[in-house]
């Protein structure tokens, strides 16, 4: 559904208006994902943990610690980008306009902030069979609310009102049935935990979010940097081109998403019963029989991107085909990969895995500044999947190290 909004919005729009839309939406995410802890890794390691456990007040301690992190990340992230949303709209946009859309799509980050936790709450008891129906029907709900204001001659500010009020929903609604879920199983609310139950385990907790907060940071250069210097150095109908093509490879995470997020619950079972045989079989399965034939399925997709952006989009985004079928092979890539990061975390390896990151991220950091001022967009595709496969094959080497 979410593919097939971004379709529809990019013929709608064009490649300039898209490319707006999308720089004005960067932004903000950029800010956020700067500060952004990632609560919801630790969140589901020491949940699954104590969970296991039954140690009930360190549950509730935990719950209550993710969502204080969250919301004060977020609103912490609203008020930077309030103060330089002018500059913004100005210097990346292109837009002036744009300002304040830029903070009303980052306001929207504030609820939004209850998912983190009340995932990690639900994944831990199990519930994804509830997780599924409450992404699918808020999927639906985002994709009719922008299609609608779109289609009605909103342009860029119905695709970021529809986000807004899509994501202050999600928040709210995750919030809502992980408190009730928490108060069926644990028969309080986490406002009931204490800092207190924690004793013992406060320096390992705090260290794993502040690695994760770092993991976070160093991920934004990747995953939205891209954009921003496109926006910066080129323009933006060719960060349209990018935009589409990084919407179609990234509807991946789809699978991915889901598939890591079951795994490294498993994962973190198996590490806490400190059975090493049965984490090396599970690894073996998921690598053989999943990993690398769904790899092999994404990277053949690719042959399918001229017929299909044609017939979706039209001839206005032939310069984006060249650029998906690229960025498919980094995707294939992710997807063969899908087991590492769970892996490291569940080991509570997460020193080494940042450790990686910032090797990859200084080779992309400089690579983002040779590239995207000369070669474009192209260039750029090319270069991300090199540092897809050169940022999974250290971290497989990097594993076997760990595991002797």
């Amino acid at each position: 559904m979410n593919v097939v909004q971004g379709i529809l919005v990019a013929r709608w729009l064009g490649p300039e208006l898209y490319g707006v839309a999308a720089l004005v939406m960067v932004y903000p995410g950029f800010i956020f994902t700067f500060f952004d802890a990632r609560s919801s890794d630790a969140s589901m390691k020491y949940l699954g943990e104590f969970h296991t456990r039954g140690d009930q007040e360190r549950v509730l301690a935990m719950c209550k610690l993710g969502y204080i992190v969250d919301l004060t990340i977020a609103s912490f992230a609203f008020l930077v980008v309030s103060l330089s949303s002018g500059w913004a709209a100005l210097r990346i946009a292109h837009h002036p306009e744009t300002a304040g859309l830029i903070v009303l799509y980052c306001a929207a980050h504030i609820p939004l902030a209850f998912k983190n936790t009340s995932y990690a709450v639900l994944a831990t008891l199990g519930k994804f069979p509830l997780i599924a129906r409450l992404d699918a029907a808020l999927s639906v709900l985002r994709v009719i609310i922008i299609v609608v204001l779109v289609g009605a001659g909103w342009q860029v500010a119905g695709v970021i009102w529809g986000h807004v009020i899509a994501s202050a929903m999600i928040g709210l609604l995750y919030g809502t049935v992980a408190y009730r879920m928490i108060r069926c199983h644990w028969h309080t609310t986490w406002l009931a935990g204490k800092w207190g139950a924690l004793k013992g385990r406060r320096r390992e907790i705090l260290g794993f979010i502040a690695y994760s907060d770092i993991n976070a940071l160093l991920g934004v250069i990747p995953k939205q940097l891209d954009v921003l210097l496109l926006g910066y150095f080129c323009n933006p109908t060719e960060a349209g081109y990018y935009k589409l093509a990084k919407t179609l490879s990234s509807s991946v995470g789809y699978l991915v998403g889901p598939l890591q997020s079951v795994t490294y619950r498993e994962l973190v079972r198996l590490s806490g019963l400190e059975d090493r045989a049965a984490l090396r079989r599970k690894i073996q399965v998921l690598a053989v029989r999943v990993g690398i034939p769904m790899g092999f399925l994404v990277a053949a997709s690719a042959l399918l991107v001229p017929s299909v952006l044609s017939a979706m989009v039209g001839h206005t985004f032939v310069g984006a085909v060249k650029a998906a079928q690229i960025m498919l092979f980094g995707a294939a890539i992710w997807m063969a990969f899908f087991w590492l990061k769970p892996m490291y975390l569940a080991l509570g390896a997460i020193k080494t895995w940042v450790g990686i990151n910032v090797y990859i991220v200084c080779l992309t950091l400089i690579g983002f500044f040779v590239v995207i001022p000369y070669g474009g967009y192209l260039s750029l595709s090319a270069l991300m999947v090199f540092l897809q496969l050169l940022s999974f094959g250290v971290g497989t080497y990097k594993l076997k190290s760990l595991w002797r």
